[in-house]
């Protein structure tokens, strides 16, 4: 089977630029071979095994699937995550958002209400809606110290990116969490310490009893002595302490924008991960921003990943429930994506939910 075969059997489903594009990465991917020996007829050159196993990924290519799901990967921040239906495909524009969140991280300074904590305590970020995990994991790969945590709806999602957590040696803790609820559900003291939780790469020994985990959990990867002197996993510091920074790339396409979707997004990635109600398009962002004003660190970040129609939307929310420093930014494309907001300078009336009870 040649190349030109290969790509234009794909070119039923994509134009031809891209058909090619897809043609090379799969059999570099596959077999290994440069786009030189690929031009040069490699490909004729196949075993019977191997030319059948071509045949065969290149069939599913044209029956929809996403090329990502064929090869099981996708590339993120330099990193190959696991990739399948229960997830979406990580795409480049959203590495914005682990680039802008390490940067707000690294210039980070500890505000007054933080010196309760224990001297040198490490960063503590959510990534809300976390899928496949590439987002809080490749920030923890990139802030090495920090606590990350991660929350999804889907098991399956966080069974994914607890694989993917595994795979590249990150300590993120997954829990199954719904964005909508966050507000009013919060994390009682019991789900954190017993139950409602997969945690990847937890702690042992003293650590370990510290969190009094129980069979429930799923545990993998326990970090070095030197990890577990500068994560401090004690009972205070997963229940009273703010987060420094909350991202998340949420749910954002709107019913009546499917029809110009391609199908194998429609036929391949999950629905919930993608769609909202014409009729509210924010529902999300209003309640992950509403969570963030009552668990933010005075002066900690909240970033949103947007749908572009919607970007100034949110900004213009963010302003009006008190966000201050509230920038919309474009994304590789010069699309406006981006919303990031700073929580106010002063408490909510109500007060922030993670300061000690009287």
């Amino acid at each position: 089977m040649t190349y030109s075969e290969i790509w234009h059997r794909i070119a039923t489903s994509y134009d031809d630029g891209e058909a090619r594009a897809i043609a090379r990465i799969l059999i570099e991917e596959l077999f290994g071979l440069s786009y030189a020996d690929i031009v040069c007829g490699a490909t004729e050159q196949l075993s019977a095994d191997d030319t059948l196993r071509l045949d065969t990924a290149v069939r599913r290519i044209e029956q929809g699937e996403p090329l990502q799901h064929v090869l099981g990967y996708a590339d993120f921040c330099g990193n190959r995550f696991c990739v399948n239906g229960s997830v979406l495909i990580p795409r480049p524009e959203t590495e914005w958002l682990v680039d802008e969140g390490a940067k707000l991280m690294d210039g980070c300074v500890a505000s007054d209400e933080t010196q309760h904590k224990a001297p040198h305590s490490p960063k503590r970020i959510l990534d809300i809606g976390t899928g496949s995990g590439c987002i809080a994991i490749s920030l923890k790969l990139r802030l090495g110290d920090a606590y990350v945590e991660a929350w999804d709806i889907s098991e399956e999602a966080l069974r994914t990116a607890q694989d993917n957590a595994d795979a590249l040696k990150a300590e993120v803790v997954f829990r199954k969490r719904d964005a909508l609820k966050a507000e009013k559900e919060g994390c009682s003291e019991e789900e954190c310490l017993q139950g409602g939780a997969l945690v990847s790469s937890a702690p042992t020994g003293q650590a370990m009893d510290s969190i009094n985990s129980n069979e429930g959990a799923l545990v993998s990867s326990a970090p070095t002595e030197q990890a577990m002197d500068s994560i401090n996993y004690s009972k205070a510091n997963i229940l009273a302490a703010p987060w420094d920074l909350i991202v998340s790339n949420p749910p954002y396409i709107c019913n009546s924008e499917r029809s110009a979707m391609d199908d194998n997004v429609l036929m391949h990635e999950p629905h919930t991960a993608l769609f909202v109600p014409d009729d509210d398009p924010l529902r999300f962002y209003r309640a992950i921003a509403r969570y963030a004003l009552l668990t933010l660190n005075i002066g900690g970040s909240l970033l949103f990943e947007c749908n572009t129609r919607y970007a100034e939307a949110t900004g213009t929310m963010l302003r009006d429930m008190g966000f201050e420093e509230v920038t919309v930014s474009d994304d590789c494309f010069n699309l406006p994506r981006f919303v990031r907001g700073s929580s106010p300078s002063q408490p909510s009336p109500s007060g922030r939910a993670w300061l000690p009870k009287a």
